[in-house]
């Protein structure tokens, strides 16, 4: 029987954090190229404030998409520059990133008012997809090593 190498936790960290990183940049491509051609946060909070009187500025929603998805870049980065390192402090720093990223996330999914979600379905997929992306990615950081070899 051949010797088997079996995936390292920093490999395996490392896929899913780079997975991360780039599902982020490419929300923050999403987000420049809707806010240059249809802008449909605006469009969405024109549809759910106009039958109640005046329309709040729809930048409000932006400025929260663009903090949630640029520190979200961030905490990316520095968590796979720390996994590379195989520092100490890389998987509670995932835990922490992956808590309040979420917690961001899945608020901006789910809040509501007049019974109508602020964010449309497109965003608000897109930050539960990256919510859920975080929870694989903790799993996989916290599971036991595999670095061994099978004989």
């Amino acid at each position: 029987m051949g010797a088997e190498r079996t995936a390292s936790r920093r490999v395996a960290v490392s896929i899913c954090l780079g997975l991360g990183l780039a599902t982020t940049v490419v929300a923050v491509i999403w987000m420049v190229v809707d806010r240059a051609t249809g802008d449909s946060v605006a469009t969405h909070v024109h549809e759910l404030y106009a039958p109640y009187g005046e329309v709040p500025d729809p930048i409000v929603p932006w400025v929260f998409l663009c903090g949630v998805f640029g520190l979200a870049m961030v905490g990316w980065a520095v968590a796979l520059v720390g996994t590379w390192r195989q520092a100490r402090w890389a998987r509670w720093w995932s835990t922490a990133c992956f808590v309040i990223g979420s917690a961001l996330l899945i608020f901006g999914a789910v809040v509501s008012e007049h019974d109508m979600p602020i964010l449309p379905l497109s965003w608000r997929i897109m930050s539960i997809a990256l919510a859920v992306l975080g929870a694989i990615t903790l799993v996989v950081a916290w599971l036991p090593t595999t670095d061994r070899i099978k004989k």
